[in-house]
């Protein structure tokens, strides 16, 4: 079977608040099922409401996988 390329997307409403729990628990995700982590993308202090516009990763991001760079997304 072939190592399935992932990224990983992280987001957090605020700057008191961090990712790196969910960036921490993504990443083990990602060894356990033996998948080959290829891009992080990270938005900081940035609403899930906003829109791509406003959300540069989370655009980066699907523009990866319009090209597909990636087999599978974590979030």
């Amino acid at each position: 079977m072939m190592t399935r390329r992932a990224a990983i997307y992280a987001r957090v409403s605020t700057e008191q608040q961090t990712t790196d729990n969910q960036l921490a628990e993504l990443r083990q995700v990602a060894a356990r099922m033996g998948w080959q982590v290829v891009g992080e993308f990270v938005d900081h202090a940035v609403s899930g409401a906003k829109g791509r516009d406003k959300r540069p990763e989370f655009d980066r991001l699907l523009k990866g996988i319009a090209r597909r760079e990636f087999d599978i997304v974590a979030a």
